[in-house]
């Protein structure tokens, strides 16, 4: 998905600053080991779509997964407070969280070619 310029530098004051308060303002420990993988912005600026995953990025638990998403929930509210400071716009696009998969496939793709590489060579070249 290709945007523009502007809905471009919105999603990354977005995540900056949602990268920013997870880091240094958040005292909530459902979220704080959320980690911001992308920001997505609609063409009118009206919404956000923010993927995350965890910083260990392993595949999450059901539970976990719900404490996560109630966590961010909760500060929902807060974080376009804060992003509507740092921005400067007439309004702050609502924010949908999303967890990102594609972090935790790309390490299991990672993890398996690297068994490959290090698997003993079996004799390919029979003739």
């Amino acid at each position: 998905m290709s945007g523009s310029i502007r809905t471009e530098k919105v999603a990354q004051t977005i995540r900056e600053t949602l990268m920013h308060l997870l880091l240094r303002d958040v005292a909530d420990p459902r979220i704080k080991e959320v980690i911001i993988t992308d920001v997505k912005v609609s063409k009118d600026l009206h919404l956000a779509w923010v993927y995350y995953d965890t910083r260990d990025g392993v595949n999450l638990a059901p539970q976990k997964k719900k404490e996560i998403e109630k966590g961010l929930s909760s500060a929902s509210s807060f974080f376009r407070r804060k992003i509507g400071e740092a921005m400067v716009s007439k309004f702050t696009p609502e924010l949908r969280f999303k967890l990102d998969t594609h972090t935790s496939e790309v390490n299991q793709l990672l993890g398996l070619m690297e068994q490959i590489r290090q698997s003993p060579e079996t004799s390919s070249t029979e003739e």
